[in-house]
């Protein structure tokens, strides 16, 4: 019973997101559609949280802002960099958001949001940082937050290395 309660919360949780999504696609969105790349990198060992990362994916590509893609990672720690050591994409992406495996047990409390530079400076990027942070806040309340490279150090330069990698731009 707790596991289809979980299934509906994150299937609701992705209409949410991908609602604040479609009303900032419909402030300005490019004749493609999308205005972002998004990676997210799924470190998330249990179903309820692969399922808030689905939910939060799909509301995301559901809105037409973004295109998503989704990295599965093995073993991420709350510190880890799961790019490290992988073939560069084709192209980078506007933002990446890393999900480690703690959120499972409750030992990382904190979402990662990689953004190139200072968010601050690129009204597009600022805008797309405070949509992903109000869509993690709720596809995860109570579970974990977001953090960006304004909050933390090590977001700012796991951002810094995702760049000079060629994953984020």
């Amino acid at each position: 019973m707790k596991t289809n309660r979980s299934i509906l919360v994150a299937l609701f949780l992705g209409l949410v997101v991908g609602g604040s999504f479609a009303a900032a696609a419909a402030d300005g969105a490019s004749p493609s559609g999308a205005l972002y790349r998004v990676l997210v990198v799924d470190g998330t060992k249990t179903l309820a949280s692969t399922l808030r990362v689905v939910g939060l994916a799909g509301g995301i590509r559901q809105s037409g802002v973004a295109d998503v893609v989704i990295l599965l990672a093995d073993s991420l720690g709350p510190f880890a960099d799961p790019l490290r050591n992988l073939p560069r994409p084709e192209s980078p992406f506007d933002l990446i958001l890393i999900v480690p495996r703690g959120i499972d047990d409750g030992t990382a409390t904190r979402i990662w949001i990689l953004v190139a530079g200072d968010p601050r400076e690129n009204p597009l990027a600022a805008q797309a940082v405070e949509l992903l942070r109000s869509g993690i806040d709720r596809a995860f309340a109570g579970i974990a937050s977001a953090v960006g490279p304004l909050d933390d150090l090590w977001a700012a330069l796991t951002a810094s290395c995702s760049v000079q990698e060629g994953w984020l731009q």
